[in-house]
């Protein structure tokens, strides 16, 4: 069973963005991208390296869109066992690594992209978390 953290939620802010500032569409893009990688170097930074095969299965991808406007990018662990390491079994204990790995991925870009809209000039409300 694989392991999936999709960046969802982030259709709707790149559409906003394309119709305020076109170029912001192409920031929180690029920002995505870095975080999206950022995030699977820390997971492989932070799983054991017993044979390699847990770090060795983080992979990433970017899923197509049919808006410009709407970029997707996924962070996925394939190793069979890794809901067992994170989520531990009868005999070995949780380590929950990629849950709070992505979580901080997600708040990261969200800062990241609030810190860019204000930076154009544009308020932004609501709250992160």
């Amino acid at each position: 069973m694989a392991t999936t953290m999709k960046l969802g939620g982030v259709e709707e802010l790149l559409a906003e963005l394309a119709a305020l500032a076109p170029d912001l569409t192409t920031e929180a893009i690029a920002l995505q991208q870095t975080v999206t990688a950022e995030t699977a170097d820390a997971l492989r930074a932070a799983y054991p390296s017993v044979t390699g095969n847990l770090r060795a299965s983080v992979q990433v991808a970017r899923e197509s869109s049919t808006s410009s406007a709407r970029v997707f990018s996924r962070v996925t662990v394939t190793a069979p066992y890794a809901h067992f390491y994170e989520f531990g079994t009868v005999h070995t204990s949780p380590s929950p690594t990629f849950v709070p790995i992505t979580r901080h991925g997600r708040e990261q870009f969200a800062q990241s992209v609030i810190a860019r809209v204000k930076a154009h000039g544009l308020t932004v409300g609501g709250a992160v978390g």
